[in-house]
């Protein structure tokens, strides 16, 4: 019997699967439920296959590890059927009610008009159980390797991704899974077509880990550790929240910047001493934790290290424009 749409199952919580006549799952089907929702359809959205919860998540670009996950709320994808701009698509993602993603979301896209805060722009449905409606976004290594023309572009991309955390970090919000996986940009194409979208901005999304704290980053003590893509140092457990999402921003630079070195050229030395800078030597805080700059300080920092960056490739543009006019000097 197909999977119809009750009170109850409007109401309950992912994984939602789709399955066949005899019972059994289709991974990367998108459910009945979810095929005529109401608000799906006065939309014009067709979901295509389900991204989440089975899906190949990348851990380590160095080891190329894999691994399943069966955790998070399911997660939908819809791709555009005709020919124009690419990134036209959407994604739908199905909120688990026992985390606080709904709540974080719903205090967040209250303050988009704000430059500091880089939360995707979404919907909230509300229509039965509680969905996000969002648009797809290009990676984050798509973003450096094509968008980044220059060191400068490069530093203005972690820039953006230190001022989103910084923000969250005001809102004592602390995020808890930063990685590959859980930021993405808009380029040219998905902001031509989504006009929530900038283009040239790199966005944070899922929240499904995340924890809001009564305290911010100068008193909140270390907590235990969720489920992460970004592997603790020394097989830690304990960490302080704030600085963790400042540990896997360290981490997640270091990912970019070797990306960029592979498909450009090595970022100069003042990007990798501020990302060490980050990751810092962690010595188990249980207290409050001194191991590595808050989100705030790093910012300010970074404003500082984006300026050099910047005066860097002025200079090495100069210098290639004033050797190229010396070279056909007669």
């Amino acid at each position: 019997m197909k999977d119809t749409q009750s009170t109850v199952e409007a109401h309950d919580n992912p994984p939602w699967y789709a399955r066949e006549p005899d019972g059994s799952i289709i991974f990367s089907g998108v459910p009945e439920r979810l095929v005529g929702h109401p608000e799906l359809v006065r939309r014009g959205i067709e979901l295509d296959y389900a991204v989440k919860p089975v899906s190949l998540t990348l851990i380590s670009r160095d080891t190329m590890t894999d691994i399943l996950s069966l955790t998070q709320g399911v997660v939908f994808e819809s791709i555009a059927k005709d020919e124009g701009p690419g990134d036209r698509g959407f994604v739908v993602k199905v909120l688990d009610l026992e985390d606080e993603e709904l709540e974080i979301y719903e205090r967040l896209l209250r303050y988009l008009d704000s430059p500091q805060n880089h939360t995707i722009p979404c919907e909230i449905v509300r229509n039965g159980h509680p969905m996000l409606i969002m648009p797809i976004l290009s990676s984050i290594d798509f973003v450096v390797t094509r968008y980044c023309k220059s060191f400068g572009n490069l530093a203005d991309v972690l820039y953006q991704l230190i001022e989103g955390v910084a923000f969250l970090h005001k809102h004592r919000i602390a995020h808890m899974d930063l990685c590959f996986g859980n930021v993405g940009g808009a380029l040219s194409s998905s902001a031509s077509y989504h006009a929530t979208l900038r283009r040239g901005r790199v966005y944070i999304y899922d929240f499904n880990t995340s924890r809001q704290f009564s305290r911010g980053p100068d008193s909140q003590h270390s907590i235990t550790l969720p489920e992460t893509q970004t592997p603790p140092p020394d097989g830690l457990t304990h960490f302080n929240p704030y600085s963790w999402d400042v540990y896997c921003l360290g981490a997640l630079f270091n990912e970019l910047m070797d990306l960029y070195a592979e498909e450009k050229s090595n970022p100069p030395w003042l990007l990798h001493w501020y990302t060490r800078w980050l990751i810092a030597s962690e010595r188990g805080c249980r207290a409050v934790c001194r191991c590595r700059p808050t989100a705030q300080t790093a910012l300010r920092v970074m404003s500082v290290v984006r300026w050099m960056v910047y005066a860097l490739d002025w200079c090495s543009t100069s210098y290639q424009t004033f050797s190229t006019i010396l070279s056909r000097a007669p």
